[in-house]
């Protein structure tokens, strides 16, 4: 059976002026199921002097670590290691969205094996680019109910409006004129939430996974 990690990370955030400490602990499944090993792993975030690049470092025992141990596709079409991508996110908060990003893999106890270098950054690319669709679907989505929410708000407005001088006055009548008035507003108040708010995190997640689509990946061994 392979190794698998089974834990989150744990993590100790200490801000010293621009570096960020990180100590993350994984428990890794050995064969035998029960025997559990603790790899304890001290990183901090560096800065590609040539690009201005913040450096997020990643150590894999081969390239298979890298994909889901589930995915039987071939390499460039496998999902990610669901906490490697955690670890992604967490990192991510971390690095103000101006700064580009640049992956780091190190790699140990083999060789290096341009395939499976290929193998990996396909991957990768083809992960977020996934993502970022999504997310750029989400946020159509979201455009096209608030211009939904708008006609709609017009179009009552309108009727108010048209309908203002004509219905008999009466309090069944002033009620309906009212829940006109009122329907016109709460449908005009959802659109512009719906392009402001409802957007925000939408937006925000779309630019950090752009960021990764984006990101400069290189290779080290050890």
């Amino acid at each position: 059976m392979p190794n698998r990690f089974l834990s989150s990370m744990v993590i100790r955030v200490n801000n010293k002026t621009d570096t960020v400490h990180k100590t993350f602990v994984f428990v890794k499944q050995t064969p035998n199921f029960y025997s559990m090993e603790v790899i304890m792993v001290d990183s901090l975030y560096r800065e590609n002097n040539e690009t201005g690049r913040i450096i997020i470092d990643i150590s894999l025992d081969n390239y298979m670590d890298f994909f889901h141990e589930w995915d039987s596709a071939i390499l460039r079409k496998r999902d990610m290691h669901p906490e490697l991508t955690d670890f992604l996110d967490v990192c991510s908060v971390d690095i103000p969205l101006n700064k580009k990003i640049q992956i780091h893999f190190l790699i140990e106890n083999v060789k290096r094996d341009p395939i499976g270098e290929k193998g990996i950054v396909e991957s990768y690319t083809n992960y977020y680019k996934f993502l970022a669709k999504m997310e750029k679907h989400k946020i159509r989505r979201n455009l096209k109910f608030a211009l939904l929410f708008l006609l709609i708000a017009l179009v009552i407005i309108f009727a108010h409006t048209m309908l203002l001088k004509s219905v008999p006055q009466g309090v069944w009548s002033e009620v309906f004129m009212e829940g006109l008035m009122i329907g016109g507003w709460v449908f005009m108040w959802e659109a512009l939430h719906t392009v402001s708010f409802g957007n925000l995190d939408l937006i925000t997640r779309y630019r950090e996974i752009n960021r990764f689509f984006t990101a400069v990946i290189t290779f080290s061994y050890k």
